[in-house]
């Protein structure tokens, strides 16, 4: 904004009612146009002020303006990222799903964050039973040397059907039932991991969830035998 007035204005003003009064005696109209002048200072001085408070005004604006632009620009980045990232694990998903198409004993499937490998029951354990088949470790060993070199946290899941543990040798072994079980089979995989697998203990967590979790409803036997498994879950 231009100022109407400055210090040099003010001092115009002043010089021209210096020599009026200097040419004539005061009277009532040099009194009226010294009034005028005052208050015609008083505005400028206003309006200067008015001035200094638009340009900080401005400036606080700019400033903002530059902040908003860094955030998006930050924003955009991460998007960017992300999306990469995303593109990434899915393309690492299809090729592990496509590494173990084949068998018949390890099931891949993607999951948020990350992919999951589902193994039933009867490739790990014997019914009612946590102690591991040789084709479990086996199967087991396909898992770790897929999973060893990758990033990612692995969840041990274990998971079992909806039918109680009746007989009496087993509810020795797992007296609170099916949930015992199931923490105690995710145990013996996360056991097999560290010492077989040979990947890093700080990495894998265990959880049992018993029948809490079904992958189908358990409405016949073949859903409860796709329900009796262990999942490892690897979250990137």
């Amino acid at each position: 904004m231009t100022r109407p007035f400055g210090p040099v204005g003010r001092n115009v003003l002043w010089a021209s009612a210096l020599l009026l009064c200097a040419a004539c005696e005061s009277t009532p109209a040099d009194q009226h146009m010294r009034t005028q002048i005052e208050q015609l200072d008083g505005t400028i001085e206003q309006l200067e002020g008015k001035n200094k408070q638009l340009t900080q005004a401005r400036s606080e604006l700019s400033r903002r303006v530059d902040e908003l632009e860094a955030e998006l620009e930050k924003t955009e980045s991460a998007e960017v990222v992300a999306e990469k990232v995303t593109d990434e694990l899915e393309e690492k998903v299809r090729m592990l799903i496509e590494r173990f198409q084949g068998d018949k004993d390890v099931l891949v499937e993607a999951s948020p964050g990350g992919y999951r490998f589902v193994l039933r029951e009867r490739v790990l354990f014997a019914p009612g039973a946590a102690a591991m088949t040789d084709e479990g470790r086996e199967a087991l060993r396909r898992v770790a040397e897929a999973v060893r070199d990758q990033p990612g946290h692995l969840s041990i899941e274990g998971h079992t059907d909806d039918v109680p543990i009746k007989r009496a040798e087993t509810l020795k072994s797992f007296p609170r039932g099916n949930i015992e079980l199931s923490v105690e089979r995710a145990l013996v995989v996360w056991d097999y991991l560290i010492g077989e697998g040979k990947i890093d203990q700080g990495r894998l967590s265990v959880i049992g969830f018993g029948a809490t979790r079904p992958r189908v409803p358990n409405t016949s036997e073949l859903a409860r035998y796709k329900n009796r498994r262990v999942e490892i879950r690897v979250a990137e």
